[in-house]
């Protein structure tokens, strides 16, 4: 799991309220202790579920519900004392909405609006056709775009890219489709998440749900840092 991905689940909020499956909070966990964004997104979801708990039994316990005899279940909510603390839940949920929610899926879904050039690297057999490592300068805020051909076979069934630093850390992992590795795979790579340095692009094949992944190919480039 990546930050996109697990912005695109909402596993943040599915793990805090524990309606996360095992599975997917175990590879949430992998991920959260390495994502700074996540972490970062985890403390202010956490404060804000923490103060939406604490408004709503303060209301309760200052103001009772009183018993709605013999007239319509919609009808309570009418009442001052239920009203209130209803009214100031869901203005809590408003405003979680558009300062942590609605800006976060903004970010992730934003595209410039006018046409931009991208430092790219085409990899292929990690070297140049002179038979250097390519190598591409870091520009601030924008992405690396990275471009390659995937030596596909028929006994694979996906695929995946991995990104390996040079610490040997596992940047990301990206899965690729079989129809996808058909073409000429193109990834947008966040540039804030880089420093320079050596890397590897290690190319996985997987030939079902529980076999081990087969090496394919190790494409290697440089990072430097921007002028």
């Amino acid at each position: 799991m990546d930050h996109q991905d697990a912005v695109r689940r909402g596993a943040i909020e599915k793990y805090l309220l524990n309606e996360i499956s095992q599975p997917e909070r175990d590879e949430f966990e992998m991920h959260f202790f390495d994502c700074r964004e996540c972490a970062e997104e985890m403390r202010t979801t956490s404060a804000f579920l923490a103060g939406a708990k604490l408004e709503l039994r303060r209301t309760q316990l200052t103001q009772p519900v009183p018993a709605a005899a013999k007239k319509p279940w919609f009808e309570v909510f009418r009442r001052p004392a239920v009203a209130a603390p209803a009214f100031a839940l869901l203005l809590l949920i408003v405003a979680y909405q558009a300062i942590v929610t609605l800006p976060r899926f903004a970010g992730a879904r934003a595209q410039p609006e006018n046409p931009q050039i991208l430092t790219s690297l085409t990899l292929s057999g990690g070297k140049r056709r002179d038979g250097a490592v390519p190598i591409a300068a870091i520009a601030n805020g924008q992405p690396l775009l990275l471009t390659l051909d995937i030596p596909t076979a028929e006994r694979f069934l996906s695929y995946a890219c991995v990104l390996i630093a040079p610490s040997g850390a596992v940047v990301w992992r990206l899965p690729v489709s079989a129809t996808e590795a058909k073409d000429t795979v193109a990834i947008s790579v966040p540039s804030d998440r880089l420093s320079p340095g050596n890397y590897r692009l290690l190319v996985q094949g997987r030939t079902g749900a529980g076999g081990d992944p087969v090496d394919l190919a190790n494409y290697r480039f440089t990072l430097n840092g921007a002028d």
